[in-house]
Order: C-alpha cells, then sequence, then structure tokens
C-alpha cells in the first residue's frame, strides 16, 4: 500500500465514531482533499491543514432530504439562499426539490432554478418537476436531456388555490413517458384520491371552527390507502418506478405491505414530522399540512414500518412560511398548508427514534445511502466512503435543545417543533471538505451545486432496501 502523503489533506476529521449505511458504526478518522474523501483511519491528522475534532462524537454522512419545496413563499432565488442555510446548519447537505409549473413548460424555468442553486445554495441538489398537464408531460424528454432529470412528481389529488391533480389516464400516461427513460427514472406520487377528499371537504365545511384533529378528517386515511393502490397497479402496468411520497397513514402502510406480499416493487417515503408529530400537537394549526398530521396510532404505525422495511425513505416536506401568512389564527378552513422542516429534520428523527430504540444505524440509512441509491447520486453521496463527496454531519447525541425557530435560521418565524427539547444534535456540517456550518452559527459560504444526473442501464439497486412483507 502506497504511503498517504498526510500534508497534502486539506481536512481531517479526527477521533469521531463513524456512522456509515451498510457497515455500521467505525471508529476511524476522515481525510478530505479536493473536497472528496481520500482515507479513512487511524491517526490521519498530522500534518493536516485543518482539523475538527469529533472526540465523542457520531460523524455521519450528510443528510439527503429527498423532499422538499422551495420558492413557495418568496421568490425561488431568496430561498435557495435561506432555506439551504437552515438545512446546512441542520446536518442537510443534498435535498431534493419539488419544482413547480402549473401550466408553463419547464423550459422557461429550469436555467433560473439551476443558477439559482449553483450560486446561492448552501447544498446539493436534485430536480423533480411537478407533472400537471399534456405538454409537460411531452416536454420530458428534453428535460431529461438537457437537464439530467431522472425524477418527475404527479399529483393525484391537487390542493385549492396551491396545485391541480390529474386524472388517472394522464398520470398512466405519464408513467409510460417515464418508463421509456430507463429503468433508472423514477415517478414520484402524491396518493390521494380526490373525490373521496372533496366528500370530506364538503362535510368539514359544515364546521365553523374546529382543530388540528379535525382538519385529519379533511383527508382522509382511506383516501391515501386506495390512490396507492391506483398508483401500484398503474406503475405496473406502463413498467415504471413508483415512489410514494410522505405515506402519513396506518391504512396507507397496509396497502404497501399487501402490494409488497404480492411481488409488487416500489420505494416508499415518509416524513419526520409525521413521525415526530400528533394531531393532538399543542401548536395546533401551526402545524398544518397535507396530507395531515394524523393521530398517534398512526405515528406508531410509520415507525413500526420504518423500522421492519416497509417505508424506505425519510424526508421532510418542506414548505416553508412566516406566521403572516401560515395564518394559524385564521382555524381549520383558513390556516394553510406548509411546514418549515429542514432544520429539525436531523434532531427529530434521532430524538424520536432513539426514544423507541431504534438503532442508530437503522435511523440514518433512510435518510442518507436509501434516497442516494433510489435517485441515483449514490455513492457520491450517502456514504462515507473512499472517493464519496466530503459532505459529513458531527452529532452530539446527547446534546438537548429546545426548538426555536430563530435558531434555526431559516425564512420562517415558527417550527413544527416549536417549543420541543430535542435531544441529538449537529455541531458541525461539512460540505464540500467545507466547514460551513458549527456550534449553530454558519461559518462558511454557500457551495452548493445542482447535480445533473445521467442515465443508467441498471434500475436503482432496489434489492438492498429492506422491503418487508
Amino acid at each position: 500500500m502506497a504511503a498517504i502523503d498526510l500534508a497534502e489533506h486539506d481536512l481531517v476529521v479526527s477521533g469521531g465514531t463513524l456512522v456509515i449505511p451498510g457497515v455500521g458504526l467505525v471508529k476511524a478518522d476522515v481525510a478530505v482533499r479536493g473536497g472528496t474523501i481520500v482515507a479513512l483511519g487511524r491517526d490521519l491528522h498530522t500534518g493536516a491543514k485543518e482539523v475538527l475534532d469529533a472526540s465523542g462524537k457520531m460523524v455521519l454522512p450528510g443528510i439527503f432530504d429527498p423532499h422538499t419545496h422551495i420558492g413557495n413563499e418568496r421568490s425561488y432565488e431568496e430561498e435557495a439562499e435561506t432555506e439551504t442555510r437552515a438545512a446546512v446548519l441542520g446536518g442537510v447537505t443534498t435535498i431534493g426539490i419539488f419544482l413547480r409549473s402549473l401550466k408553463e413548460s419547464y423550459h422557461l424555468h429550469l436555467p433560473a432554478f439551476r443558477r439559482a442553486m449553483d450560486e446561492r445554495s448552501y447544498v446539493d441538489s436534485v430536480f423533480h418537476p411537478q407533472i400537471f398537464t399534456e405538454e409537460q408531460i411531452n416536454e420530458i424528454p428534453q428535460y431529461a436531456k438537457e437537464f439530467g432529470i431522472r425524477s418527475f412528481k404527479f399529483y393525484m389529488s391537487g390542493m385549492p388555490g396551491i396545485v391541480n391533480s390529474i386524472g388517472d389516464d394522464l398520470l398512466l400516461h405519464g408513467f409510460r413517458t417515464v418508463a421509456a427513460l430507463g429503468p433508472d427514472a423514477i415517478a414520484c406520487v402524491h396518493c390521494e384520491t380526490g373525490a373521496l377528499i372533496d366528500r370530506a371537504r364538503q362535510e368539514l365545511q359544515k364546521k365553523t371552527q374546529g382543530t388540528l384533529a379535525d382538519w385529519e378528517h379533511a383527508h382522509p386515511a382511506a383516501a391515501e390507502a386506495l390512490a396507492i393502490q391506483t398508483a401500484v397497479y398503474l406503475a405496473k402496468l406502463a413498467g415504471a418506478h413508483l415512489y410514494v411520497v410522505h405515506l402519513s397513514s396506518k391504512q396507507g402502510l397496509e396497502v404497501v405491505r399487501a402490494a409488497r406480499r404480492q411481488g409488487a416493487r416500489f420505494t416508499v417515503e415518509t416524513t419526520t414530522p409525521y413521525l415526530g408529530l400528533a394531531s393532538d400537537d399543542p401548536n395546533g394549526f401551526l402545524v398544518k399540512m397535507v396530507p395531515p398530521i394524523r393521530s398517534a396510532d398512526h405515528h406508531d404505525a410509520l415507525w413500526q414500518g420504518l423500522s421492519e422495511g416497509s417505508i424506505n425513505t425519510v424526508g421532510t416536506d418542506n414548505t416553508s412560511r412566516a406566521r403572516a401568512t401560515k395564518k394559524p389564527e385564521a382555524g381549520l378552513h383558513g390556516a394553510r398548508p406548509g411546514l418549515p422542516a429542514l432544520g429539525t429534520h436531523l434532531p427529530s428523527l434521532l430524538h424520536y427514534g432513539r426514544a423507541r430504540g431504534v438503532p442508530l444505524e437503522l435511523l440514518i440509512d433512510p435518510a442518507t445511502r436509501a434516497p442516494a441509491k433510489v435517485y441515483g447520486i449514490y455513492p457520491k453521496k450517502g456514504t462515507i466512503a473512499v472517493g464519496s463527496d466530503a459532505d459529513l454531519v458531527v452529532v452530539d447525541l446527547d446534546l438537548e435543545k429546545v426548538v426555536r425557530a430563530e435558531n434555526l435560521l431559516g425564512m420562517s418565524d415558527f417550527s413544527p417543533f416549536e417549543g420541543k427539547r430535542l435531544r441529538g444534535w449537529p455541531v458541525a456540517t461539512v460540505k464540500a471538505g467545507q466547514i460551513v456550518a458549527r456550534d449553530g452559527k454558519i461559518v462558511g459560504k454557500p457551495t452548493g451545486r445542482y447535480l445533473p444526473r445521467e442515465a443508467r442501464a441498471a434500475p436503482p439497486d432496489l434489492a438492498w432496501l429492506r422491503q418487508a412483507v
């Protein structure tokens, strides 16, 4: 073995315990040069230009949140900076962004979206355009060729005044178009059955006042479960890789299990708000979202699904808002959905998961390696290995903090976890080999980039996913 030139290391993360998905806990230093991990081993810090002491701490791969929304409240350019700043402070170093153009071609917007992520973002990113029209479906091959996009999102049920839904005919056409890109392309689906939701909302209009628990009835779990059945069938018909976003209910989980027993193979995501919050939360309509935060029995089922492998990835569905536009005081019908969750993604996952006795390796995998493999950016992202990008987060598992929005450094003046004491926080984040966050402060510059993805001849390696049946 050739000797390692220690003097050439730009940074060494020293003395920590590495959490490597699929491998386990490893006591080792991480040496970085040129933004890439170049060595793992003991006593690598001698001669390094900079040393980050991680003694007594856990060192994780940078977190990949596959499910975020940018630019819904302020300009895309502004949120590309503020929300990724909150992300990197919280240990998230890569995000998947669901872009939105309700009617226009994405050709009109993609160059500006990409430029914003290259110039203003603290984290790397991949794009998932939301597809609403026949024209957009027909342009999917161009989006893939010109911008390296391999994942697209469809809404089986929209949200009034926010997004439109598409019918099953358009969904099948979209699935077939995505499948034609190749076996690695992903069809992400918001699974809710619109007719059931329309009826439920009509019934709910009879109540002039209500609670967060009442909002749960506006999006019944049956609507999610039925839509998953339909999406699984249509994806199989089209030969598309289905990715069910933000699973929220035990009924939906039961359908996932049944479909897997019948041989279906697809990917399922949930979010940290669903794992950490319930519909009796004292923050009330500050945690209103779609699908809704549900009662504790759903909460418990989702943790079981994650532990057994029925749920494969964890994101946030981050949609940052300010209190003034969230309008929690407007109540059941007037408060807007959408939560800022990037800054609390990792701490809430650690806090609630460890409280339930979930092993650390199992908690970290769905937030790192799993989404990176599904979305085609592994092993550059999602692991700690020689040749991988030097995106790392140093975590103090014993550090407790009370969540306050002003400390999260995003644009929002509230958090869905506001006032809650969470245990397990990042104390440093390394992005592209540079320390950009430390002890609750941003200490580096934005280094984020948009990541175009090349077509792969094989589908994502899903055999490793723990798809329980």
